[in-house]
């Protein structure tokens, strides 16, 4: 019988900003899965006591016990507790438990120069490979280095696509043999809904969905232009957009652009939404539109062609292995061809009828079931 441990701190509100995004749903979807796991491997959850643990404690998952360094803590600044005591919490932790290796479902959440033997999944390497977008401060620097480190001493690296394999080969100089791919899966309540998600959200009738931050890579000002161009030919057409914006560092300059472009009608940001009003969303959108120039998969595509939305979005990096011939895959330097697109998908029932339901036949051949049952296969080969 071989034992893993399954860091579930991705699960925990307050631990960094995980649980409501893509690294909370990957962890939360792969862990109540386990089952799935190969005769023979047992997987032990662990969680961070100093956050809430309503998840993983419904998970029997045991604490990482800090033990005589506990009483040290209120002493240590978060920055020092979390980079360079939690590794030895870990391996002690692991250790008194016998397991013997651990999981981290994010490669950002593994300790430098840990003991103990672990695999860990690379979502993406968003700040390496685009580090000029990002600050060059020491602390970045060192966040980077942390990263490489991490991935570098890993048993096993997990990717969610060929293009995160790609960079990490590339940026962590390992060999692609220690890299496997695993896909990404969607949760069920993803669907067409009877009437479009039936009672309709306090929202126009006509709207464009777009879904996801205002960071650089995210390519807002090109969602802003192409929009803008649709409203020249139509205008009973409206944006709304989902995602907890307003503390990221490009809000003011995201305001600036809807108020010269005169946008601040036509333009609904919802914030944080729940599952279930993301899903009417996405029914009841005309279209989805990602125009993200750099993802390490791009779950928000799998989600809305899950929905039967129509789907225009760019052919960059990760996103054409998850949408294939089902989306209107772009150039995200041709501004004209999102506009162009965005009218003829408006304009033509037939047009969003075939986007529809190539995208569903699409993301059909995605699933949390298969994205767990490859990970533990993969772990389990690990040891």
């Amino acid at each position: 019988m071989k034992s893993i441990g399954f860091d579930l701190r991705a699960l925990q509100y307050g631990f960094k900003a995980h649980k409501n995004r893509g690294i909370g749903v990957y962890t939360g979807n792969v862990i109540r899965r386990r089952h799935l796991a190969p005769e023979g491997l047992l997987i032990a959850p662990f969680y961070d006591p100093d956050y809430e643990a309503v998840e993983p404690l419904k998970l029997n998952a045991s604490p990482f016990d800090p033990g005589w360094a506990r009483k040290f803590q209120p002493f240590i600044k978060d920055y020092i507790w979390s980079h360079f005591f939690y590794k030895n919490i870990i391996d002690s932790t692991v250790k008194r438990a016998g397991v013997e290796s651990i999981f981290f479902p994010s490669h950002l959440d593994a300790p430098a120069g840990l003991k103990v033997p672990y695999c860990v999944t690379a979502h993406d390497l968003i700040s390496i490979a685009l580090k000029d977008h990002y600050s060059r401060s020491v602390k970045h620097k060192a966040h980077m280095k942390k990263q490489l480190a991490a991935l570098k001493g890993a048993r096993l690296i997990l990717a969610d696509s060929e293009h995160t394999k790609h960079d990490v080969v590339r940026f962590a100089h390992v060999e692609p043999s220690k890299v496997t791919v695993v896909y990404l899966g969607v949760d069920p309540e993803f669907r067409p809904e009877v009437n479009n998600g039936g009672e309709r959200l306090n929202l126009p009738e006509k709207f464009i969905l777009y879904v996801g931050g205002i960071d650089w890579r995210k390519n807002i000002s090109l969602l802003f232009k192409a929009f803008s161009g649709l409203l020249k030919k139509r205008p009973d057409y409206h944006l709304v957009m989902t995602g907890e914006i307003e503390n990221d560092p490009s809000y003011q300059k995201f305001l600036q652009s809807l108020k010269e472009r005169s946008l601040e009608s036509k333009v609904h940001t919802l914030g944080f939404v729940s599952r279930a009003d993301l899903v009417k969303l996405y029914n009841q959108a005309a279209v989805f539109f990602y125009p993200s120039v750099y993802e390490g998969f791009g779950l928000p595509v799998l989600e809305a062609m899950a929905c039967g939305a129509p789907v225009i979005t760019t052919n960059r990096t990760s996103i054409p292995e998850v949408a294939g011939d089902a989306a209107l895959l772009l150039d995200p330097d041709d501004q004209q061809s999102f506009t162009e697109a965005l009218i003829r998908v408006v304009e033509s029932d037939s047009e969003r009828e075939k986007l529809s339901l190539a995208g569903l036949a699409r993301a059909a051949m995605f699933s949390w079931d298969k994205c767990a049952r490859l990970t533990y296969e993969a772990l389990m080969r690990a040891g």
